[in-house]
């Protein structure tokens, strides 16, 4: 093993001895980076618990035609530098695909090298546009777009009345292409915002998109972003006497732990099933079985998507002729339609990687709960 690469395992979860000249031949190896250490660690820790829980559940049963998965987890604390690294890693040490990445920046970064080693990347907690729309080649969304998301949102705000919304976003590509959407969706009802306010990517220095927003005392605040300085952000709007409704993004669900019982009333977009109840849902009946036998136990949407995504990448593999190589996957994604995980279909086709459109709200709770 070369000491550049002994460098970058340096940075794994686990199974950097995936990387190691004894990994049999018969391994189906996947890889992920996704930040481990920094503001979005705890929500990407939680994606790879469902990912992981259905990978070993598979391998339990006897894995993809006797060959067993093996999931390589990188960490890049949401450097999109550190993201490329990863991938470059994992690309040389033949993984067959890429799974579950995180950030928008961190995908905008590594769309070349899926192109120039023809690997796919599936399903990732960007919903941007930029993503979508041109269609991207060899990239798999499941989730639907952060678009969709915001346009439930304020359909949902303009129905109780609430017109006057402000939004706080992280000033990144993603946060700015949400400033579009929310642009779009306003537009529609013949409005715009009353206020908008950037956040620094990767921090929570919140202090001026507090002025800046609780000075228009706005009926509604969305911000869009990660948990952390949403957490900071409420509490910061909520200081200066400003009482909004407000709404944050799936990519926030972990709200509740950033914000304690000061989340509750807070209204979340989320873009896979309700994960606490069946439902008369065949994947979140499974997905209960498979992860409420882990010592965790605990159901979440993000462990909820994570799951989601390793049940896309089975049925892929599944459908797949053997020898598996990268080709032959990506052509099955791309003949997938209206293709059923339990009650969760996703559809992809010639110029569209969309996957799923299915968006729905819920409310955090005092003690962290979701109303649905």
């Amino acid at each position: 093993m070369h000491a550049s690469t002994l460098a970058r395992c340096g940075r794994a979860l686990a199974l950097c001895a995936l990387f190691a000249p004894a990994l049999a031949l018969a391994d189906i190896v996947l890889g992920t980076s996704g930040d481990l250490s920094g503001t979005s660690a705890a929500l990407t820790k939680d994606y790879v618990r469902g990912m992981s829980a259905l990978f070993d559940e598979v391998n339990r049963k006897g894995g993809i035609r006797g060959e067993k998965i093996k999931l390589v987890v990188l960490d890049d604390g949401f450097s999109p530098d550190r993201t490329a690294e990863n991938t470059k890693a994992l690309i040389e040490q033949n993984a067959l695909a890429l799974v579950g990445y995180r950030g928008t920046a961190n995908v905008q970064k590594i769309i070349p090298m899926l192109q120039a080693s023809g690997i796919a990347e599936i399903g990732n907690t960007s919903g941007a546009k930029s993503l979508r729309d041109p269609y991207v080649e060899n990239l798999f969304h499941l989730r639907a777009s952060t678009g969709d998301e915001i346009e439930a949102a304020v359909n949902h705000a303009w129905t109780i009345g609430i017109t006057r919304i402000a939004a706080a976003y992280q000033d990144d590509a993603f946060g700015k292409e949400s400033v579009e959407a929310l642009n779009v969706a306003l537009k529609k009802r013949g409005s715009a915002p009353v206020a908008l306010a950037p956040v620094p990517r990767g921090t929570v220095d919140v202090a001026k998109a507090v002025e800046t927003v609780a000075a228009q005392t706005p009926q509604a605040v969305m911000y869009f972003g990660q948990s952390k300085p949403a957490a900071a952000l409420v509490r910061g709007i909520r200081a200066k006497g400003v009482q909004p409704q407000f709404f944050v993004l799936s990519v926030a669900s972990g709200l509740h732990a950033d914000l304690g019982d000061e989340a509750a009333g807070v209204i979340v977009s989320q873009v896979v099933p309700y994960p606490f109840t069946e439902l008369g849902n065949p994947v979140v009946r499974e997905y209960q079985k498979v992860v409420g036998a882990q010592d965790a136990g605990k159901f979440s949407y993000n462990s909820m998507e994570g799951f989601l995504t390793a049940k896309l990448v089975v049925a892929a593999l599944q459908k797949t002729a053997p020898p598996l190589t990268r080709a032959r996957l990506i052509t099955t994604l791309k003949g997938l339609n209206n293709e059923d995980l339990g009650g969760f279909a996703i559809s992809y086709g010639p110029q569209n990687n969309l996957g799923s459109r299915f968006v729905a709200l819920s409310m955090i709770r005092k003690d962290g709960s979701f109303a649905h």
